[in-house]
């Protein structure tokens, strides 16, 4: 199954932002993998700071040249050149010329530091305007360990969790505090990462614990899953 697939994206969608942690810039590059595959223009952006692939390489340039490699080669990761091998967002002037010069553009719209679960800070996620399908991704490794080294801004929601150490029902309960209220407002779906470090039957269950679309998979071996019928399927 690929990963669109099974985040039930539409065809339609043309700007996909992936919030949460635990994996959102290998989602991306592998989304971006599945359309340039199937001829798609594919442009790779942040609004807040993301690691800079050391492949593909990043073009810290302005409208022109983004323009003119999306027009050569279909696929641009586009940003600003930050210190410490990161990437910035697109000056706003910018993105709105070519976020829609590309048949689909990906966003990373949330800083984790490389965590497993995160709780978002007041201003947070940074969502553009354009976003009409979200990702919330969730990192499965983060259970049976301890809250504070697991889950960024942890501690925000310290005083709401009893647990010293994650549990199924605590990472259901901080990643529905933490971006519940942003799935009223967009279509989109949640996805477990990391099924492969506790099991593809547990993960399933947690999996059917949310209220909302609901995929899991493991990105590091390119297997995904969703249940037949469920609200993933249907979408909001």
């Amino acid at each position: 199954m690929l990963l669109k697939d099974a985040l039930a994206i539409p065809d339609t969608a043309r700007c996909i932002c992936a919030v949460g942690a635990g994996g959102k810039t290998s989602l991306l590059y592998r989304l971006a993998e599945e359309y340039r595959q199937r001829g798609r223009r594919v442009l790779v952006v942040t609004t807040t700071k993301m690691y800079a692939p050391e492949k593909d390489g990043m073009l810290d340039k302005g409208t022109k040249e983004i323009l003119e490699k999306l027009a050569k080669d279909g696929f641009v990761i586009a940003g600003t050149c930050l210190p410490e091998g990161k990437m910035g967002p697109l000056p706003r002037e910018v993105w709105k010329k070519v976020c829609f010069a590309a048949d689909v553009a990906l966003v990373e719209a949330d800083g984790s530091r490389r965590m497993p679960l995160k709780l978002p800070g007041e201003k947070e996620p940074v969502l553009p305007e354009e976003c009409d399908f979200l990702v919330t991704v969730a990192g499965l490794s983060a259970l049976g360990r301890s809250w504070a080294l697991a889950c960024h801004r942890f501690s925000a929601a310290a005083a709401e969790i009893s647990e010293k150490e994650v549990t199924e029902k605590g990472l259901l309960r901080l990643v529905e505090k933490g971006y519940g209220g942003l799935w009223k407002i967009y279509p989109g779906c949640v996805f477990l990462n990391q099924a492969d470090s506790i099991g593809w039957d547990r993960a399933e269950k947690i999996a059917l614990g949310f209220s909302v679309p609901c995929a899991w998979g493991s990105l590091r071996e390119n297997r995904y899953r969703r249940k037949e019928g469920n609200a993933c399927e249907r979408g909001l």
